[in-house]
């Protein structure tokens, strides 16, 4: 990720463009199917049963399904752009009344007079590109196009995600090279729409390793816009000091705060390496972090798996630069582990032009659709950004009330993490007290491992640490994986020590030794217990623990004196 630069001077048109039509007004939710367009690619086989799946799923009318032929291959040049993807839905939208046009000048204060400026109407907001659709536009190397004095070399690309370059799809005569500044960026509008739509367009994709993960994406992000999205969210920055690249910590340091106060568990770490492979992440509902090429850590684990319409985000210059893979970059790792919704970049996009994943979650959180999202958190279009996931999708879009009653009525279990949420709610709002009676009640009632732990977190903060250990046991007494073991039973263990009951906390670590001998931390449990052992004067388990370490280990740290 190269760090961030100075705008483009020619991106400031779109900034014209903005206040020549005014914010867009509010698009009624229940109107959203109404403004979609679909486009398949006629030569992938998968592709136009996939368009068919969604419009029936979503009551997309079926006369809003654009047929296009596209060689099936990720990359394509400029020239097959043009030609076998743009022209093509251009020609629907026009021929279908969807969208129509009156040619028109507006002077740009440094590109001056641009011509064929889009005004007239459109009838659609998104344009979702189905599974079998390219995902990139090639450099072209022939381009010679003027551009205003000054602009820098690394500007002087014509390289795109298809569907950010599609974005611009209502209004002609723009460059191809660089960027354009995105008007809806940060918008005070309620919803995307009219008369915004009219120049630009929200283009996202159904897309990932195979076409069963769209299906699955499609099922469960209509899951968890019913049900609401559940489980625990982890945020992964990396600490730096570095003024190029503090402002992605600031972006993920503010998504945290934010899914705290909506009252989520969140996990938050600084470290410069991201997370290890034995994490105990569990129960992942939000992801967001960087900076690697490819996917590591839990996500690498054969058990992984994201909880029904996660939503995961990893930021680096080519995260997404291919889809259909279940090993490189991050975007198909990512949706490969049931994430419903993510985004990654195709091209080197320079830090400040990829999306501001504070503002993203901020409007999520606030019932915005998935795509709406996005736009509204990346400041460029026709660039390098590729956003995956059902465009419609609204996780938040039910309140938490309306979700745990909807759960309770069809006996989901999932109500154990609404409850959670309410909980961690109370606890904010000053509601200790509260927050505990209904903790405890529903941990019993639910025979709940999740409300136990958080029982037994409460507890721990409180300096409680009986009550705290017998909520942890009651949370581990049936252990159903191995990560959620191995953090309840640490917190566990932390309990013990609190109460200065050493010879407890020392069997929790030998048990986990023992029990997770292939667990990366495994050397951990052993110098763990191995300084419980020296704190009680047991030499000669001291000494069985070094040994054991010492195979493991051979040049680990110096034992503690």
């Amino acid at each position: 990720m190269v760090k961030s630069i100075s705008w483009r001077k020619a991106g400031l048109w779109f900034t014209a463009l903005a206040a020549l039509l005014g914010l867009p007004r509010a698009a009624r939710a229940d109107d959203l199917a109404q403004r979609v367009v679909i486009v398949y690619n006629a030569e992938d086989p998968d592709s136009k049963s996939l368009a068919d799946y969604y419009a029936r799923k979503r009551g997309v009318p079926t006369n809003q399904i654009c047929e296009v032929s596209a060689r099936v291959e990720d990359t394509m040049s400029r020239r097959a752009f043009n030609e076998t993807v743009r022209d093509p839905i251009w020609k629907f939208l026009t021929h279908n009344g969807f969208l129509r046009q009156e040619p028109r000048t507006v002077m740009d204060p440094v590109l001056g007079r641009i011509p064929s400026l889009a005004t007239g109407s459109s009838k659609i907001s998104y344009l979702v590109l189905m599974y079998g659709m390219p995902l990139r536009i090639a450099k072209d190397p022939n381009l010679h196009e003027n551009l205003p004095e000054g602009t820098k070399k690394e500007f002087r690309r014509d390289e795109a995600s298809v569907e950010s370059e599609l974005a611009t799809l209502p209004t002609t005569g723009l460059p191809t090279a660089g960027f354009l500044r995105n008007p809806f960026f940060g918008s005070t509008s309620a919803q995307f729409g009219p008369p915004l739509n009219q120049a630009m367009l929200l283009v996202g994709r159904l897309d990932g390793p195979d076409a069963q993960t769209v299906r699955r994406m499609i099922d469960d992000a209509l899951t968890a816009e019913h049900y609401g999205l559940h489980g625990r969210a982890y945020f992964d920055a990396q600490g730096t000091h570095d003024p190029g690249y503090t402002i992605g910590d600031d972006w993920i340091r503010s998504a945290w705060h934010t899914f705290q106060q909506a009252g989520y568990e969140c996990d938050y770490d600084e470290r410069p390496e991201t997370f290890p492979e034995d994490y105990p992440m569990t129960d992942a509902a939000i992801y967001a972090g960087w900076y690697t090429e490819n996917v590591v850590g839990p996500f690498r684990r054969p058990d992984f798996h994201f909880q029904t319409g996660a939503v995961a985000y990893h930021l680096h210059s080519s995260s997404g630069a291919a889809v259909r893979t279940r090993t490189s970059f991050w975007v198909g790792p990512l949706l490969g582990k049931g994430a419903a919704a993510t985004m990654g970049n195709v091209y080197e996009p320079y830090l400040a032009f990829t999306p501001h994943i504070d503002m993203f979650f901020q409007r999520l959180l606030a019932g915005a659709p998935f795509l709406e999202a996005a736009y509204y958190s990346e400041t460029v279009l026709s660039w390098q950004t590729t956003f995956e996931g059902d465009p419609l999708y609204r996780p938040f879009a039910v309140s938490l009330d309306e979700q745990i009653q909807r759960l309770e009525a069809d006996h989901k279990p999932e109500v154990e993490w609404a409850y959670l949420r309410r909980i961690n709610l109370l606890i904010a709002q000053g509601g200790s007290s509260e927050a505990e009676d209904l903790c405890r009640s529903k941990a019993e009632e639910l025979h709940s491992a999740v409300l136990y732990e958080k029982l037994g977190d409460m507890f721990h903060a409180a300096h409680r640490e009986r009550e705290a250990i017998e909520a942890y046991s009651k949370a581990d007494e049936k252990p159903t994986d191995a990560y959620r073991d191995i953090r309840v039973a640490t917190k566990m263990a932390a309990a013990h020590v609190a109460k200065k009951e050493t010879a407890q906390a020392l069997a929790i670590y030998e048990r986990l030794a023992d029990a997770y001998q292939s667990h990366h931390d495994v050397v951990e449990f052993y110098l763990r217990a191995r300084d419980l052992a020296r704190t009680l004067g047991n030499e000669t388990k001291v000494k069985a623990l070094q040994a054991r370490i010492d195979q493991l280990q051979p040049a680990g740290p110096p034992e503690k004196k």
